[in-house]
């Protein structure tokens, strides 16, 4: 094999510039312009008083389209943009060693994985951990939403092709069968469904093994330029390592790696067990971050009251006037969705199609508290419950939730009050009074806090938000919010 010529940083840079890869997507070089291409609104321009109250039950749905950019959302999708960016820069056909080094895996087909010779250079990977609906998953379909997934290219004798279909990124989600061989084929799936070819077809039987097939993908992969692949819906039975292929699956991540390709895996905390059982392979496949997406446990905090009580909360309007003011409103949507994003929306919803149906010319306490008792929100009650209540016991019930992160995050709250001692008296005093004076935000103590156990031990809280959406940048969204909000509504 021919050493590598060495390029000056000039001519990296160069090389950087003019990358036929990059030339139809969009950097996002600043936090600010990254976090207003992921919001989406579609309420900000406000109904026409014109549009009956009937009509405008139909979109009631919207909410769920609704984005606000969170921390967790903004430092996600940043670390996505980065690791897309560096594979396709790492990939740019213009540097003669990557014309070679592609051109040379070829020479790899039909040969078993573990045949593979490492190569010295690792692209990176990230990680997105949480449980369902906080936003995880989102974040991923979002940014991917700006990002073409296929761009055609023609002859270019510098690149040395005659045509290519760029196959910017690729999604998939883990089999139910918890296989590689399911994964390789769910792969080459998804690569015919959106480049319209036959791989499928080509390798998938006919004495491919699944060792082969794997390094088939990787090539197939490599050829459409691939910057990033996502593996979605990681579950503990998948990936974890009590699976007999949680070793093998990250040895094909990391295989990904190598051969210059960004990886995001997707999925429940308590799957990364194998991910985090050696230090070398932790680091590679967080190379672009680790991010938690968990509920939100401090109602008082910004990341409540400002992005998800103003940018979600408030931001769906669907009534004639704005919603009713009164204090402790951000308190109440707390205890009745748990800190849950997709909670939030869901209560949002059905208050929306509430006051749409009982013809109110607002949101009112009244009504979300009617909404909070509807059959939508009931089949939940007992998460919200012990999330609003910081219930450890009533977490019992419930085998994929992380409870360890939540001990983490509710542990190091110094500002939550101790739990009363005397319990009967001080309630009963609290009942008698809680109708004559307003809700006060509270953090309550968890309840019954045992020690951390085996499983809690696994899951290690991150802050993926932190350096995301300081003061400044907050006042800049929320002006920005604001102003749109205030055309809506004239």
């Amino acid at each position: 094999m021919s050493t590598p010529e060495q390029l000056s940083l000039l001519t990296r840079l160069e090389l950087v510039e003019q990358n036929p890869l990059t030339q139809a997507l969009q950097r996002y070089d600043d936090d600010l312009s990254l976090a207003r291409a992921l919001r989406r609104n579609p309420f900000k321009g406000g109904m026409p008083a014109d549009i009956s109250y009937e009509r405008r039950l139909k979109l009631v749905d919207e909410v769920v389209s609704l984005v606000t950019v969170t921390p967790s959302m903004l430092a996600g999708a940043r670390g996505l943009h980065n690791a897309l960016f560096s594979s396709l820069d790492r990939q740019n056909p213009l540097n003669p060693n990557e014309r070679r080094r592609i051109f040379s895996f070829s020479d790899n087909v039909g040969r078993p994985l573990k045949d593979l010779e490492w190569a010295p250079e690792f692209s990176g990977g990230l990680v997105f951990a949480g449980w369902t609906g906080n936003g995880k998953s989102r974040t991923v379909e979002r940014f991917l939403e700006l990002v073409p997934q296929v761009v055609c290219h023609e002859a270019n004798q510098a690149c040395g092709w005659t045509k290519l279909r760029q196959l910017v990124w690729l999604k998939v989600h883990m089999p139910s069968d918890g296989s590689r061989g399911g994964l390789m084929v769910e792969m080459l799936k998804q690569i015919d469904r959106v480049l319209n070819t036959d791989y499928s077809k080509q390798y998938v039987g006919r004495g491919w093994t699944i060792e082969k097939l794997l390094v088939v993908v990787i090539y197939i992969l490599l050829v459409h330029r691939c910057g990033l692949v996502v593996i979605e819906e990681c579950q503990e039975n998948n990936l974890s390592v009590r699976s007999r292929f949680g070793a093998d699956f990250v040895q094909f991540f990391l295989r990904l790696l190598n051969a210059g390709m960004g990886v995001a895996v997707l999925g429940n905390p308590l799957a990364f067990d194998e991910l985090r059982s050696s230090a070398q392979t932790e680091a590679r496949l967080t190379e672009y971050g680790w991010f938690d997406f968990m509920p939100i446990t401090d109602p008082t905090s910004d990341d409540w009251t400002k992005d998800v009580m103003a940018g979600v909360w408030k931001a769906a309007q669907l009534l004639n006037e704005r919603d009713e003011e009164f204090e402790g409103l951000a308190q109440l949507v707390f205890e009745k969705t748990g800190g849950v994003l997709r909670y939030v929306a869901r209560l949002r919803r059905v208050t929306l199609a509430l006051g749409l149906k009982t013809k109110a010319t607002r949101v009112t306490k009244e009504l979300i508290l009617s909404a909070a008792e509807s059959p939508e929100m009931s089949g939940v009650q007992g998460q919200i419950n012990a999330l609003a209540q910081r219930d450890f016991e009533a977490f019992a019930r419930w085998d994929d939730l992380p409870t360890g992160w939540l001990r983490q995050a509710w542990s190091s709250d110094a500002s939550a009050p101790e739990a009363p001692s005397g319990g009967d008296e001080s309630s009963a005093q609290a009942d008698a009074t809680s109708e004559h004076q307003p809700a006060k935000p509270r953090k309550p103590s968890p309840k019954n806090p045992k020690k951390m156990s085996k499983d809690d031990k696994r899951v290690q809280q991150t802050n993926p938000g932190a350096g995301y959406l300081g003061d400044d940048f907050r006042a800049k969204l929320m002006a920005e919010l604001g102003e749109r909000a205030e055309k809506g509504a004239r």
